[in-house]
């Protein structure tokens, strides 16, 4: 994608087991995704647009191409995961690293091209010249091992995220897509929707204190609020409003916009 090199240099997270190590540490995971990747990528799929609140978009807005770079509708996914098996799961990998903070190491890089290299140059010599059985039988494992491991890698951090809450991608990753991609991962598809789905407290706390019908003596009057609460003016409806902290993402209570803090 166009704007894939500035993605990457934002991304310095560290994942919670490395892509050598997943087979072990999740190994049915591992096991579902080399065996059956349509199924293991569309539910993972299914699993982070739940967690982040996000729109359907074809490969997660890999390809911004006229209409592959706007939110459709989520049957699409299954034509998705069924004609593109290989970019759906890069995709979902995408989602995960920048919505998550996550930096390949560069084992993983090596990894990964390797395997698919490694496939393609099977593929064009097969129109060119008779290969071997026995090849492209070792690429189709190879393609099948690689896939498991990035499956079960993505999923443990998935599970991470849904046990400590979601809270938004960071800042320093949304700043640098482009608006279009800004719109669907700031505001879950538009105004008016819901905040994001949290797994933490902090998120209940939050609709607990500052959010409309909250406790009066915690509702923010004037410009100012109640001591640790930071303000907050809403990019889209312009309104101020409470938020519990910084160095996350929360949604307006007026419009559903969500506005990085």
């Amino acid at each position: 994608m166009p704007f894939k090199q500035e993605v990457v240099q934002q991304c310095r997270g560290t994942w919670k087991v490395d892509l050598t190590a997943a087979p072990c540490a999740s190994p049915h995971c591992c096991a579902y995704g080399a065996c059956c990747i349509c199924c293991a990528s569309y539910m993972q799929r299914d699993e982070l647009l739940t967690l982040t609140n996000e729109p359907y978009v074809c490969c997660a807005g890999l390809f911004p191409c006229g209409p592959l770079g706007q939110p459709c509708d989520k049957s699409c996914l299954c034509v998705e995961v069924c004609c593109c098996p290989g970019l759906a799961l890069s995709a979902n990998r995408f989602m995960v690293q920048t919505r998550f903070d996550k930096e390949n190491t560069p084992c993983d890089d090596y990894i990964i091209t390797a395997t698919f290299c490694f496939a393609c140059c099977v593929q064009i010599a097969s129109c060119v010249m008779d290969v071997p059985d026995e090849l492209e039988l070792l690429a189709d494992c190879l393609v099948m091992t690689v896939q498991g491991c990035m499956h079960a890698q993505q999923s443990i951090e998935i599970a991470d995220v849904k046990r400590n809450g979601y809270h938004g991608p960071p800042s320093h990753i949304a700043e640098v897509f482009p608006d279009s991609h800004k719109q669907w991962m700031g505001q879950g598809g538009g105004g008016g929707m819901q905040p994001p789905q949290q797994y933490g407290m902090q998120q209940q706390n939050y609709e607990q204190n500052y959010a409309p019908g909250g406790p009066p003596q915690q509702m923010m009057q004037g410009g100012g609020g109640p001591p640790g609460v930071t303000m907050v003016q809403c990019g889209g409806c312009g309104n101020s409003f409470g938020a519990p902290g910084r160095g996350m993402t929360i949604a307006c209570p007026h419009c559903g916009t969500h506005n990085a803090v």
